[in-house]
């Protein structure tokens, strides 16, 4: 790892004992560069992989011919409310096509009308499809095919938000992302699953149209070299999404060998990229729900080509997919709450069926997570499939191996660490603390931001995500407080906000982990664009010793006098309880806060919600400029 310094391991004298310190990794590791680029198709390797493929496409799970398999599904009576709905709805027409909807990106700054419609009109042939292959009386057929010969017909498959210039919706160019390799994967499982039921001139114009918008693009991008494809060099959930659903749809409707390897080959090369977008450690800064897109599409992607080369190319092979894996056991909390860093919705669960796969093909402990089944869903043809026919999914029998340490987890490329109490039935807190870059996938500038969850509540930390509208993902990003860090609990410097870029990075300084306390302490004065600034340090303390606390502790100085403030962040109820205390309290659980600095402080209330849950900022203000200072903080849930 050239682009490292690795930091000699030091020794700390404590408690009269000798204990070793750890590896502190500051070099900003760069996940937004490709590791491989686009290049023409080794057709000697397509050869090659052509004589591992079967001799005919196939799909996930079992088409509607096992009656065994559907019938024994049927007989759960899990689906009595889907059936109920697609009864229900061959009464009533398609849902319409709306190029008011689809444009309203446009008109109205919002996505959300178009990506609403594209999902309802594809959720409609996920319906009929499963109660189809449930029933097998016919009802059904009719109105998947009617939905197959819509979806290929409707103006586009894109999201607006991707759909650049409009040039799907006018049809002018095919751009392959994430709604339209969804739509493709659906109707290639659709003509899997309903087979022989389906007309075969609607399985003839699904197909075509599988070819024209994802299909040829695609192989285009990678003969020529055009950008227009970008997920195939893309670091983030871009990758894995795209490629699953590309070369998932190829591996089930495409007859020519030769050409089912071109996808395969395809994959291959390309989700290197993607895989590199995880920090070495396994870290993903895109937030444990895009953690859930895109490395379960990674998933199911590593599916698809295990099955299809009968296990002769796997995916999981690189040793850092198990690294990536162990994200979910590591990022929890306590009580199964994990943060809510970046684009992440707060008290998101990890996904079962990753849990379920990675637990049976890379050994990885879930013993932690209370709900790992996942049959019964039907709301996806590719996952869902899968769902419903676990015993159909690919498995190494990996042993299990236990969590290695259940005090603490710690990302030290992405300098993130979890503290959690132990033993300690006393000290029912944890606290997710977050260093890291302000050039992160799905990026927030929150540099020093953490979290802390008393029970199974987040009584203080990040807000999380909102909801997106075209301004999300352009220059205006940081103009919304809670992308920025006036939204995040870490300091306004000079009344200056966090600057985005890699050049805003906190260097961990030093590190002191023991059974009984932990400290981090980092450098965060890079994130603030004040030329006054010449110190800022963050120091994290964490103890679970019988009455457990963390302490967070600013230290700053200027080169002249400047004002200084830090913040809060919290969906609970809050009273200030005299000058230097406040009280956090959930639905059931308590916080006490204590502010102690020497300079006088105020404490002023603000409510946030930029379209999405509202939230509380505290801000702790000096009560008057200053060249250099103390504060801490120190939380004590309320027993």
């Amino acid at each position: 790892m050239e682009l490292f310094k690795k930091a000699t391991l030091f020794l700390l004298l404590i408690g009269g004992g000798i204990v070793k310190g750890q590896a502190l990794k500051n070099d900003v590791y760069d996940n937004s560069k490709p590791v491989v680029l686009l290049q023409p198709l080794d057709m000697q390797r397509v050869k090659q992989i052509a004589a591992m493929l079967p001799e005919k496409p196939s799909g996930f799970g079992e088409n509607y011919k096992d009656r065994k398999g559907w019938n024994r599904l049927l007989n759960t009576r899990k689906y009595a409310k889907l059936l109920k709905s697609a009864d229900s709805s061959l009464k009533e027409p398609f849902p319409v096509w709306s190029d008011s909807d689809y444009l309203a990106y446009w008109t109205k700054g919002s996505s959300v009308p178009g990506k609403n419609m594209l999902q309802k009109r594809l959720a409609w042939l996920t319906m009929y499809v499963f109660a189809e292959c449930l029933t097998d009386q016919g009802k059904y057929t009719k109105a998947a095919e009617n939905a197959i010969l819509e979806l290929c017909r409707q103006k586009s498959w894109v999201n607006p938000t991707h759909d650049y210039n409009k040039v799907n919706f006018e049809r002018k160019k095919y751009l392959v992302e994430l709604s339209a390799v969804s739509y493709a994967h659906h109707i290639a499982q659709a003509l899997y699953l309903l087979d022989d039921k389906i007309d075969p001139k609607v399985k003839d114009e699904a197909i075509k149209a599988l070819h024209m918008r994802v299909f040829d693009p695609v192989l285009n991008s990678v003969a020529t070299g055009n950008k227009d494809n970008f997920f195939l060099t893309n670091t983030n959930n871009f990758n894995a999404v795209c490629l699953s659903g590309t070369v998932g749809a190829a591996e089930t409707v495409i007859n020519d060998k030769t050409e089912r390897a071109k996808y395969i080959a395809i994959a291959e090369r390309y989700h290197k990229n993607g895989v590199h977008g995880f920090l070495p450690d396994g870290y993903c800064t895109e937030g444990l729900g895009y953690y859930n897109y895109g490395f379960g599409h990674f998933v199911l992607l590593r599916e698809t080509v295990y099955k299809s080369t009968n296990g002769q190319i796997d995916l999981f092979a690189d040793p850092k997919v198990k690294l990536i894996a162990d994200f979910l056991p590591k990022t929890v909390i306590i009580h199964g709450v994990f943060p809510s860093i970046g684009d992440c919705r707060p008290y998101t669960q990890p996904s079962a069926f990753i849990l379920y796969y990675v637990n049976r093909n890379l050994g990885i402990d879930i013993s932690d997570f209370k709900k790992t089944a996942f049959e019964g869903r039907s709301t996806d043809l590719a996952e869902s499939v899968l769902a419903v026919f676990p015993e159909k999914i690919s498995s190494r029998q990996v042993q299990v191996k236990s969590k290695d340490n259940k005090l603490r987890s710690y990302f030290d490329y992405a300098g993130v660490l979890t503290v959690r109490p132990g033993e300690n039935p006393n000290l029912d807190m944890g606290v997710a603390i977050k260093g890291g870059n302000n050039n992160e996938h799905h990026n927030h500038n929150d540099i020093g931001s953490f979290s802390i969850v008393v029970g199974d509540e987040v009584l203080m930390g990040d807000p999380g995500i909102i909801p997106y509208t075209s301004k999300t993902f352009g220059p205006e990003r940081y103009t919304y407080k809670t992308i920025a860090s006036y939204g995040h609990p870490v300091p306004l410097i000079a009344g200056m906000e966090q600057k985005p870029g890699t050049e805003a990075k906190a260097n961990i300084v030093n590190t002191n982990f023991t059974d009984g306390q932990d400290k981090l302490l980092m450098d965060i004065a890079s994130a603030y664009p004040v030329t006054e600034l010449k110190n800022l340090e963050r120091e994290f303390i964490y103890n679970r010793t019988a009455k457990g606390f963390l302490t967070v502790t600013d230290n700053f100085s200027f080169s002249s006098d400047q004002s200084y403030e830090t913040a809060l962040i919290t969906r609970g109820s809050w009273k200030q309880i005299n000058a230097n205390e406040i009280e956090i309290t959930g639905k059931k659980d308590k916080l006490l806060v204590t502010i102690t600095s020497k300079d006088g402080f105020d404490i002023k209330s603000e409510e946030l919600s930029e379209g999405g849950k509202p939230y509380t900022r505290l801000a702790i203000r000096l009560t008057k400029p200053v060249k250099e200072g103390t504060i801490s903080m120190i939380f004590n849930p309320i027993r």
